[in-house]
């Protein structure tokens, strides 16, 4: 097993994929790489190992900035954004070009602009291995996420730069596919774990799920694919059943209309919570619950679910995309069909009224995320295929 110098490349210091990338980071300086981390100001997250060297030096910002604004400011700031992130490329260039690495590592592009900068790395290291680790095989609309993102010049210019790469790292077989049919990539395309989320879980004391009290929990972005109204629809059914059942809705509003959804949960009893989670309150968030559940329309995979396992809580999920490869039906959570309330309500039902259930499954998604899906794991595998991506 060598040692590589190995750069991630994360222009957000916040949100889900800086979360992942930072703990990925942590895994393979665990296993020997020398790793440089690349990201914006003030990173939620610190060094995951002694070994990664963060730096927060690239001129981006946090995407918890979504807070509504006139379509004026709006303009502004879309402007102001692009300057910042083609500012940020430049610096990249600037801070590969003295690193040298012997493999760079992103997670996201969105962009033309973010195109143009990977095949220009691709000129400024022909030696090294260039990896992307596709959470999103295809990059979709903000303002309604069901829906993929399509250009003239952005297609094309995504397309060279998937092509010039060496490897590319999914998160299930679905999403393997997709990128494959999309962009035409001869490079290897490898399914790797999620990964658990030991970074957000804290120091705190948790208790088991079966010692909870009857409240379902939604995390994460409010976005059209997820599901909430498909959730607050379920509401009524459950508390039928269930008369003590809380819920909580907690996460960024993006793309949809927070303030309606909000009033429709205060309608329901519900807890709304937009806006933002720090990770200081994530723990507080799962150790109340006793079941996390993620209704989605569409998915590749879930961090959420991972997030749930690492706190030790079953999951009630819709059998979309890759999650029905880590939530396993009766085993770890409970599987139900999309766009089907009824059958969510009754999932919900089951685990909110039956704690030893609600324990045992929890449990086993936790030991499921210890053998399988943990950091060392992860950052082996894609250690591993650096190694043979080039010389």
């Amino acid at each position: 097993m060598g040692t590589r110098r190995v750069a991630f490349v994360e222009f957000t210091p916040s949100g889900g994929l800086f979360q992942f990338s930072a703990q990925l980071a942590g895994g393979m300086a665990a296993v020997g790489d020398e790793v440089h981390f690349y990201t914006g100001p003030d990173p939620e997250l610190g060094a995951q190992h002694p070994g990664v060297a963060l730096h927060a030096v690239l001129p981006t910002w946090h995407p918890a900035d979504t807070e509504p604004v006139g379509k004026l400011v709006k303009k502004v700031r879309r402007a102001l954004r692009a300057g910042q992130l083609a500012l940020a490329w430049v610096k990249v260039l600037w801070l590969l070009a003295r690193l040298r690495p012997d493999a760079v590592i992103w997670s996201s592009w969105r962009f033309s602009m973010d195109a143009a900068g990977v095949l220009a790395v691709r000129r400024l290291l022909p030696k090294a291995a260039l990896a992307l680790v596709a959470h999103e095989p295809v990059p979709r609309v903000r303002a309604d996420t069901t829906k993929e993102r399509h250009g003239r010049v952005l297609d094309p210019a995504l397309k060279k730069a998937w092509q010039s790469i060496d490897a590319v790292f999914v998160l299930g077989e679905a999403a393997r596919a997709k990128a494959i049919e999309r962009w035409e990539i001869t490079c290897p395309v490898l399914v790797i774990p999620h990964g658990d989320e030991a970074a957000l879980r804290g120091a705190g004391p948790l208790r088991g799920a079966a010692e909870t009290e009857p409240v379902v929990l939604f995390f994460g972005a409010w976005t059209a694919y997820k599901g909430i109204d498909l959730l607050f629809d379920a509401v009524p059914a459950v508390k039928e059943k269930v008369p003590d059942a809380r819920f909580v809705v907690a996460g960024s509003v993006l793309g949809v209309d927070g303030p309606g959804l909000t009033a429709r949960a205060r309608a329901l009893g519900v807890d709304a919570r937009p806006g933002y989670v720090a990770t200081e309150d994530i723990h507080g968030l799962f150790a109340d619950a006793r079941v996390v559940v993620t209704p989605y329309r569409r998915a590749t995979q879930s961090g959420v679910v991972h997030l749930a396992y690492t706190f030790e809580r079953p999951v009630v999920a819709t059998a979309v995309g890759d999650i029905p490869s880590v939530v396993q039906d009766g085993v770890t959570g409970l599987l139900v069909t999309p766009d089907d309330p009824a059958a969510l309500a009754d999932a919900l039902v089951r685990l909110l009224a039956d704690p030893a259930l609600a324990g045992k499954l929890g449990a086993a998604g936790a030991a499921w995320l210890a053998e399988v899906a943990s950091w060392p794991a992860v950052a082996q595998q894609v250690h591993d295929a650096l190694e043979s991506a080039r010389p």
